[in-house]
């Protein structure tokens, strides 16, 4: 087991002294431009004083006469964005330059009452000088500031991935219900016949009307009467009592008899 230990932590320090023999030891840019100390002043210098002129323009409310500029535009709004977290500019001081047969990078350092700031101010070379193409404003921001924005990054876009993956299945959920609800039962009743009332007032009508037409058959009233007549006689004879006259047949009504 030590000899495996002394072993892994020979390899590890032969990596480390390579990287940085490697490190130390990198090719210089074949493109870079060797520039003097008069030359690299200058260009600091004009770094700070387009800064300071920036931030002047800004606080003046100048910035908008630039802002269809294609360079300066970007610029002042670059600008005036990240002045929300520098807060009050306390000191503008040039950092580094670099160029190259392509390029050009001026690098200024803002010193801020709440953050540091880096303007970067982008060049290209044209006719033997070099032109601002783009101006840049990074906010420094210390390490616990970067962990928490990438932790609330983090969480704003967890939570509103699952945010839409509940409304996804609450509208799955939706539609499965709508298209698996049964179809309503439409159950079709018979309705019994109603027997229709008897209308009283044609009834009586008609038993009134056979009643008169009854009454009005002469031939019919004789032919009662004397069968009335001729039972009573009979009816008084077998009893031994006197006979009884004078029958009147004031109306005939007809037997209705339920079979």
């Amino acid at each position: 087991m030590k000899k495996r230990l002394i072993a892994l932590m020979t390899v590890i320090a032969c990596i480390l002294v390579m990287t940085g023999c490697g490190s130390s030891q990198q090719a210089p840019d074949p493109d870079a431009v060797a520039l003097t100390e008069t030359e690299q002043e200058q260009w600091l210098e004009a770094g700070v004083m387009f800064t300071e002129s920036m931030r002047d323009m800004s606080a003046n409310g100048q910035a908008l006469t630039a802002a269809d500029d294609p360079v300066y535009g970007p610029a002042f709004e670059s600008w005036e964005t990240a002045m929300k977290d520098i807060g009050e500019v306390l000191n503008i001081t040039g950092e580094s330059v670099e160029f190259t047969k392509d390029s050009g990078r001026i690098s200024v350092l803002v010193d801020g009452s709440d953050h540091d700031a880096e303007v970067v101010l982008s060049l290209e070379p044209t006719q033997g000088s070099y032109d601002l193409t783009n101006v840049a404003v990074n906010v420094i921001y210390s390490f616990g500031e970067l962990m928490e924005q990438a932790a609330l990054n983090t969480v704003l876009g967890m939570g509103t991935t699952f945010a839409v993956l509940i409304l996804l299945a609450f509208i799955i959920l939706l539609f499965g219900k709508a298209l698996n609800r049964p179809a309503k039962r439409v159950i079709v009743t018979e309705e019994a016949p109603r027997k229709a009332a008897p209308a009283p007032a044609p009834a009586v009508q008609q038993a009134a009307a056979e009643e008169e037409n009854l009454t009005d058959n002469a031939a019919l009233v004789a032919v009662i009467t004397a069968a009335v007549a001729a039972y009573e006689a009979e009816a008084a004879a077998a009893a031994g009592t006197a006979k009884t006259d004078g029958f009147v047949v004031r109306s005939i009504r007809k037997a209705r008899r339920k079979i």
